[in-house]
This record gives structure tokens, C-alpha cells and sequence, in this order.
């Protein structure tokens, strides 16, 4: 009888302790820092004029413009990073998976989140359609830009 609780008692013993999932933890931090950055986006963009003439009439390659686009694209990149790093954080074996699964679960809401606003404004259709007509730039180039 010993022999078999013995053996019983060896089979439910743990493998060993777990240890810290730090993949699942640099997923969530990454994922902390694009909620952060996503915030700001959204602050930026609501600074943006809502006409469409008077953000027509600013110049496309303005530096507001620039910065948008480089938060927008570092925000991304920091997201997808984040969802790579806490989905390999559920995999590891003998680690806790609680971190990933938050990890995951965040970085899925955000992706959801950004990609369901760019959705839901494609979309949308403007109330007054735009012609295109071609305009020069200046006097003696042949280059036109379209209005």
C-alpha cells in the first residue's frame, strides 16, 4: 500500500515551479505602451479640422501630418510585436499563462479597436461626392494635382 500512494503522490507532484513568463511580460508592456500611444493619436486627430475644405486647403506634407503618420505606424508595429510576444508567451512551457492570456486578450481589444474605427469610417460615404478636376500646380510645370 505504501508503494502505491507512493507512486500515486509522484504522479500529482509538479513538474517543477513555475517560472515568470517574461515574453508574456515585454508582450504587456508593449501593449501598455501602444494603448499610451493610441491615446495620444486620438488627441491629435481631434485637433484636426472637421471641413473638409479648410483640411483641403493645409498642405499635405505638413509636419502635423508627418507626426500622425509616425505615431500611427510605431503604434502598429508595437501592437503587432505585443500579440507575437504574449501568444509565445502561452506556449512556453512550465510558465504562467495569466500574463499572456492578458497580453493577448489587450492587444486583441486595441487591434479591434483601431481596425474596427478605420472599418467603420470606410464605410461611411461623404455626403457630397467630390468632382476631380485637374489644376496645375504652377504656371510652367506640366504637374496637375487633383481637386
Amino acid at each position: 500500500m505504501s508503494e502505491s500512494a507512493h507512486s500515486q503522490n509522484r504522479s500529482d507532484d509538479p513538474q517543477g515551479p513555475q517560472l515568470s513568463n517574461t515574453v508574456a511580460l515585454i508582450g504587456v508592456i508593449l501593449a501598455v505602451v501602444a494603448a499610451v500611444f493610441c491615446s495620444i493619436l486620438f488627441l491629435l486627430a481631434h485637433q484636426l479640422p472637421d471641413d473638409i475644405e479648410v483640411f483641403g486647403a493645409r498642405n499635405a506634407n505638413s509636419s502635423a501630418h508627418l507626426r500622425i503618420l509616425i505615431l500611427c505606424c510605431s503604434t502598429a508595429v508595437l501592437l503587432l510585436v505585443s500579440l507575437i510576444l504574449s501568444v509565445v508567451g502561452l506556449f512556453l512551457p512550465n510558465r504562467s499563462r495569466k500574463l499572456a492570456i492578458a497580453g493577448t486578450i489587450g492587444s486583441l481589444m486595441l487591434f479591434l479597436g483601431i481596425f474596427g474605427v478605420l472599418i467603420a469610417a470606410a464605410l461611411f460615404t461623404p455626403e457630397k461626392q467630390t468632382t476631380f478636376r485637374p489644376q496645375p500646380l504652377s504656371s510652367n510645370s506640366g504637374v496637375y494635382w487633383f481637386t
